[in-house]
């Protein structure tokens, strides 16, 4: 129906993606800003650490990031950082 679910559906807390690469899963976070939407803190931990985020993204905060997205991030991050250590 669409190409991508996340591009037209504003974000919720029940229907945020659980996407998961190379041992990193994306755990977005919600917030109810004053202006009435909810923004997405784009957090990224580890599978083995699921309560420490070990990045913040600079996606828009007005939608959730695709799973191709989170891949691309992923494999960005493990070229500026030691392997994503």
């Amino acid at each position: 129906m669409f190409d991508d679910y996340y591009d037209v559906i504003p974000p919720r807390w029940d229907n945020a993606p659980e996407w998961s690469y190379k041992g990193f899963l994306y755990k977005p976070e919600l917030d109810n800003d004053s202006d009435g939407f909810n923004k997405v803190w784009h957090n990224v931990v580890k599978r083995i650490e699921p309560n420490l985020v070990v990045y913040t993204t600079n996606h828009t905060p007005y939608k959730y990031m695709s799973e191709q997205q989170f891949k691309d991030f992923i494999n960005q991050m493990e070229v500026l950082t030691d392997d994503g250590k």
